[in-house]
């Protein structure tokens, strides 16, 4: 099946550069981008990461054998290319006063752990512009993951678990009323960055299921230099279908949670000086690679149901970046706290890190530009993370070493 859906991907690819040139006398032109990407990385204690380890989120908590010993207090390194990336942007010309282009972009990283330098679509998306409105349908970024506000590492997570970090399939509407005013609106459904379920298994069903899309609002200053917006979400999840009770009767679920989260943030420029930052408050934000989740209750027998409480966690992040010619050094600081107290009466978790109680992050880097389109950068991470039931807090560090060629 995937290498079927990969054959299929490059035919696409294939034939739209074939056509562009048939057509671009009629209007219709294209443009491939991308880069070719390598990494290396290595680890003092093992991290909950995905990918080959390329997508790191934070240090597993103490496993200790009969002698006492910590088996995740040991290190681990690896090499990939495979988040080497290419797109293609088709620009379709003007219709009806409006400009038209589609993108197409994948990656190698595939979708789940074990599948890296397999073809994964990242955006598939048709935008159409007017003078004052923007309107965008296909696959795109999490309206809570702005591509102003991401962060400046090189690292995969890009700021996860503190930054928001996922895709979906949207409708999405820009509009600016008056200059520098922006209102972005957007209903959105799950699919590879979905809220993780009762099969501890991210389960993009439990979102559509419920018959609401998910639901963005948000307010944006816009200037040359300054950036800065306030935004909010509304998300309806049923984490059951059925249920199999102890006497073998197969019941149908109804009950539906619902979710939500707010997020403030800016981006500063000015010279030589680069300066974001974003917190986020919310509920079970998960599928956007946040920690948390939701807990679940015993089966109630005599109203056959589940309760349930989702997690309110809260997170920020500020990244700073000084251009020194060639060089860029920078900084990016990530903090993350769990605000739930009150769990009483819940048996089951899921979620992503539900046994952290807060974790940060502190990651300097250094960026060397050798042109135009080919940068080295090297980024060293500090971990500590205090968990729910250790005593103690957990600490590890990271070392990557990132080429980039971009074209």
């Amino acid at each position: 099946m995937i290498k079927t859906y990969r054959i299929i991907i490059l035919s696409l690819l294939s034939l739209i550069t074939f056509n562009a040139f048939s057509q671009e006398t009629a209007g219709f032109t294209y443009d491939v981008y991308g880069y070719v990407n390598a990494q290396y990385f290595y680890n003092t204690r093992k991290n909950y990461a995905v990918v080959d380890g390329l997508f790191s989120l934070y240090p597993l908590p103490p496993l200790l054998n009969e002698k006492g010993e910590d088996l995740n207090a040991v290190g681990n390194h690896y090499f990939s290319a495979s988040t080497t990336r290419i797109g293609t942007k088709l620009n379709f010309g003007k219709t009806k006063g409006a400009d038209i282009f589609g993108v197409i972009e994948v990656d190698f990283t595939g979708q789940a752990d074990g599948m890296a330098n397999y073809l994964r679509l990242r955006h598939a998306y048709i935008q159409t512009n007017w003078d004052k409105a923007q309107l965008l349908v296909g696959q795109y970024w999490n309206p809570m993951t702005l591509p102003q506000m991401m962060p400046s590492n090189k690292e995969m997570h890009n700021g996860a678990p503190f930054h928001p970090f996922g895709r979906l399939y949207q409708i999405r509407l820009e509009y600016q009323p008056v200059e520098k005013l922006n209102i972005l609106s957007v209903l959105s459904f799950q699919r590879d960055y979905a809220t993780i379920g009762v099969n501890n298994s991210k389960d993009y069903t439990q979102q559509i299921r419920s018959f609401i899309p998910i639901t963005n609002i948000h307010l944006q200053y816009v200037s040359d230099n300054f950036f800065a917006g306030i935004g909010g979400e509304f998300k309806a999840i049923k984490p059951r279908e059925t249920f199999l009770t102890p006497n073998n009767q197969t019941l149908r679920m109804n009950e539906t949670m619902y979710n939500f989260s707010t997020s403030a943030y800016f981006n500063y420029k000015a010279k030589n000086h680069d300066l974001k930052s974003q917190a986020i408050i919310g509920d079970n934000l998960n599928d956007m690679t946040i920690l948390g989740g939701y807990y679940e209750s015993a089966f109630d027998t005599i109203n056959n149901k589940f309760n349930y409480h989702p997690t309110t966690t809260f997170a920020s992040w500020l990244d700073y970046t000084l251009t020194l010619g060639d060089f860029k050094p920078g900084l990016l600081l990530g903090y993350i706290i769990n605000l739930d107290i009150d769990t009483k009466g819940y048996i089951n978790a899921y979620g992503l890190g539900m046994n952290i109680d807060n974790y940060y992050r502190i990651s300097p880097r250094l960026e060397y530009t050798i042109n135009s389109k080919f940068c080295l950068t090297l980024c060293v991470e500090y971990q500590n993370a205090e968990f729910k039931d250790v005593s103690k807090r957990v600490e590890g560090y990271k070392l990557a070493l990132n080429a980039t060629y971009n074209f």
